[in-house]
């Protein structure tokens, strides 16, 4: 065998060392550091398994559901629907009301086509209820949530008022976490066509 015969070999064995040394670099880099409380919010966000969205057949309820998916999706979480029917005092609870509950079920099935674009499950509850408040915070304790998504229509607001009643005694009564979303000005208000 010729000089010329070890030239060949010996490229592809220099080859094959430089890329074993790119591997060994890339297993054993240690990664930079991340703060105690980056990581912390990291894990509790992965933790949000069952996510409660009241849905009242407005755009803020159905922006309300894209938010949820949308935290849900990496977990593949579970979204909860509630329609919740408010029941007067002069009634019995268990009154029926079905043009509430017509609208309800309307509301949450434009919320189920949602979960259902994002291809994650849902569950529907629907919650008769004296007060609104009572009866989100009613299906976030049955159903464990771990969150709970507000849509809030700055055009629902009161005057005066910063929160509205109903969302105010949500974040202060539930038994998890609550986010409201609060489109911005060029949402809210549909442009005249």
């Amino acid at each position: 065998m010729g000089p010329h015969a070890g030239l060949p070999g010996s490229l592809i064995a220099a080859a094959f060392l430089v890329l074993l040394a790119i591997v060994f670099r890339w297993m054993f880099r240690i990664p930079p550091l991340v703060p105690y409380e980056v990581a912390h919010i990291r894990r509790t966000v992965n933790e949000l398994r069952t996510i409660v969205v009241p849905v009242v057949g407005s755009l803020s309820s159905e922006r309300a559901v894209e938010l949820a998916c949308r935290l849900a999706e990496p977990q593949q979480g579970r979204i909860v629907l509630c329609g919740v029917v408010e029941v007067p005092l002069s009634l019995p609870l268990d009154a029926e009301m079905p043009l509430q509950r017509t609208r309800a079920d309307e509301a949450i099935d434009v919320g189920a086509a949602v979960c259902d674009q994002h291809e994650l499950p849902f569950e529907r509850a629907l919650m008769p209820s004296r007060s609104v408040w009572e009866g989100i915070v009613r299906v976030a304790r049955e159903h464990r949530a771990d969150l709970i998504v507000l849509g809030l229509d700055p055009r629902q607001r009161m005057p005066g008022e910063e929160i509205p009643y109903n969302v105010a005694q949500v974040i202060r009564r539930a038994p998890c976490e609550v986010i409201v979303d609060r489109p911005g000005r060029a949402l809210a208000q549909p442009s005249a066509s």
